[in-house]
């Protein structure tokens, strides 16, 4: 029976350290991909200021400069504000599938350290 016991906290502990080990890789890869798409946003930003000044030149060859100013404003509201909406619900979509997981993960741990303990 003590040989039993011993190995399944051999055999969680291992599980643990694989978790452990995974979770660190995972963060790894995240902060790369976070570097990556910072880099990749600030070469958007660019392009979209290049693309804009393009644009108000052209606009301005047509129309008031106020009014130029004006529409490019309200385009640039709109898509703000309808990217806001759009990423406020994923947002709150990953809150409650992470919130899930959480409680899914706990429910196992209880159970194992349950089984561990009756065991």
């Amino acid at each position: 029976m003590q040989s039993s016991a011993q190995d399944d906290h051999i055999e969680v502990r291992e599980e643990l350290d694989h978790a452990r080990e995974a979770a660190a890789h995972g963060f790894s890869e995240a902060g790369q991909g976070v570097a990556a798409l910072a880099a990749g946003g600030a070469c958007g930003l660019l392009a979209l200021w290049s693309a804009h000044t393009t644009l108000l030149r052209v606009l301005e060859r047509v129309w008031e400069p106020r009014k130029v100013t004006g529409a490019l404003t309200l385009a640039y509201a709109s898509g703000a504000c309808a990217l806001l909406h759009h990423g406020s619900k994923r947002l709150r979509a990953a809150r409650t599938e992470s919130r899930d997981a959480l409680r899914a993960s706990v429910e196992v741990v209880r159970y194992v350290a349950d089984e561990l303990k009756d065991g």
